[in-house]
């Protein structure tokens, strides 16, 4: 019988899917070998064009606070983006399904290393030169990298993506769903510690056995 499937609904811009990093870690290792693991990007603000001013950094630096006194996950509060900025979530999760395109399994590192790159590293990761500049630490080609990237295939791809997670019912990042055959379960709507979820997926797997 087929291995069960979690499915991890993230945004590589959304803070508390950079918290649960960690977390998410600790369940791939503690279920590598009795799940297949499956990356869906969920779209939290794709092409939002809503320009950059310090009202928007106030709010963002509030939520990042938040994020880091539950998680411990460092955080660069110094976040500076120049006045053209938009927190538009489409082009990092655009790079993340051409990473999976051309090198399958890639794509956890690649989530890991733009949220590095923007949490920490106060990098504008909405611009396509960064992301490829990040992928190229993965060992992808770049040029193949940015002639994906601007596909319009891969465009709509993405936002295809982003349906899928909507018809899964994920209306929030993170989320963890279980899938074995035509059973679906929610095991996981918003930050969980790794004790808690363990438990839900435990439950998900006597469910399914």
């Amino acid at each position: 019988m087929t291995a069960p499937t979690l499915i991890y609904v993230a945004d590589p811009m959304c803070s508390w899917c950079w918290g649960f990093a960690p977390v998410l870690e600790e369940i791939t290792r503690l279920y590598e070998n009795r799940v297949t693991f499956q990356l869906l990007l969920g779209g939290l603000r794709p092409g939002n064009t809503e320009r950059f001013d310090e009202s928007r950094r106030a709010n963002i630096l509030q939520h990042w606070k938040a994020v880091h006194e539950r998680t411990h996950q460092p955080f660069n509060f110094d976040f500076q983006m120049g006045p053209t900025f938009t927190y538009d979530t489409e082009p990092a999760s655009r790079a993340i399904v051409v990473t999976r395109k051309l090198m399958p399994g890639k794509e956890w590192e690649y989530l890991k290393k733009v949220q590095e790159a923007f949490y920490m590293g106060n990098v504008d990761v909405t611009d396509p030169q960064i992301l490829e500049e990040v992928v190229g630490k993965l060992g992808i080609d770049r040029s193949l990298f940015g002639q994906t990237f601007q596909d319009p295939l891969t465009k709509q791809g993405v936002w295809d993506e982003f349906d899928r997670a909507r018809q899964l019912g994920v209306d929030g990042f993170p989320t963890l769903v279980g899938q074995h055959g035509q059973s679906v379960s929610m095991l996981m709507h918003g930050y969980q510690d790794a004790r808690t979820l363990v438990s839900s997926i435990d439950k998900f797997f006597e469910k399914v056995a």
